[in-house]
């Protein structure tokens, strides 16, 4: 909807542009007065009619590129397409798959309906920064506020003071609302990071109640949840990191003074059981690893010379 605001904006500053030409004009000097009227009738028209193609043209360009990014993710390609109109398109390929794309009333597609085998599905198209996901169908009716993010298995809908979550870990869509009110005056990468610690906590169950049952833990001072490890600010200033095991048990605890400025990636395998347990055992320091690119790095001074003495790649 963002782009079809941007084209139709274009028309509307090349109309202002020529209502700027016409005042101009007309404080000239009325005596040219039907020339200049019927001179500038006419560029208001053709500049109308410009401005009107490119934005046509413009929105047409996205609406391929969405065409083409849906059928990557399809696994079909433009070669497979037997048939297309205003309200559909059909594609079908050499195995047997059939995939039907419905159109919205934009022209955008909306939902699909796939055909492999003996097995059909129907799922809904959606899109966000141009790139496709399909999800289970729903009803966005009840839902308030403007999709801020999406990923494979969920959609962010924020409100002014609230943010629905709709979660997809199977074909029934299971919906979170998270009050803002108390990150109102917090950065939008914190406020984002709020929304996101809020919604793996309420995904683990186990996670949540050691957290903030058992631990008491603010969920303001919880910095890092991943599927591997957890850390959260200590009231002293240090650092507590839980790690997990493969079945998200609790197997080691230990105090950080600062968290490592690493990616998340970075952390996620630092903090893999296997190279973590290597870490422990050469002594070395969780702080001072350092990323270089798509490596982690760890540095010692031996002798006169600071040596790289391990080096993963992420």
């Amino acid at each position: 909807m963002s782009n079809k605001k941007e084209a139709l904006s274009s028309v509307n500053e090349g109309m202002r542009s020529l209502v700027d030409i016409i005042s101009s004009k007309l404080a000239s000097g009325q005596s040219q007065g039907k020339e200049i009227f019927s001179s500038l009738s006419k560029n208001l028209k053709d500049s109308i009619h410009d401005t009107s193609e490119k934005a046509a043209d413009f929105i047409n360009s996205l609406k391929k590129d969405k065409i083409r990014s849906l059928e990557k993710l399809l696994n079909v390609d433009k070669k497979d397409l037997m048939t297309s109109n205003k309200k559909s398109f059909i594609y079908s390929n050499e195995s047997g798959k059939m995939v039907i794309v419905e159109r919205d009333i934009w022209g955008d597609p909306c939902t699909v309906t796939i055909k492999d085998s003996n097995k059909v599905e129907l799922k809904m198209v959606k899109f966000f920064k141009n790139r496709p996901y399909l999800f289970p169908p729903f009803s966005e009716k009840k839902i308030n506020g403007d999709i801020i993010f999406m990923g494979e298995k969920e959609i962010w809908y924020r409100n002014k003071d609230d943010v629905t979550v709709v979660l997809f870990e199977d074909e029934t869509p299971d919906f979170l609302n998270i009050n803002l009110k108390g990150v109102q005056n917090f950065k939008e990468k914190d406020v984002l990071d709020y929304i996101e610690k809020r919604k793996r906590l309420y995904i683990d169950e186990k996670l949540r109640n050691l957290l903030l049952d058992e631990r008491q833990i603010d969920i303001n001072d919880i910095c890092k949840i991943s599927s591997n490890h957890t850390i959260y600010k200590n009231s002293s200033g240090s650092y507590t990191v839980l790690l997990f095991d493969e079945f998200k048990e609790l197997y080691k605890e230990f105090t950080l003074r600062k968290v490592p400025d690493l990616s998340d990636e970075a952390m996620t395998l630092i903090f893999s059981k296997d190279i973590a347990e290597y870490i422990f055992s050469k002594g070395y320091e969780f702080e001072s690893f350092k990323q270089s690119g798509n490596h982690i790095e760890y540095w010692q001074d031996i002798g006169r010379n600071k040596v790289c003495v391990m080096r993963v790649k992420i």
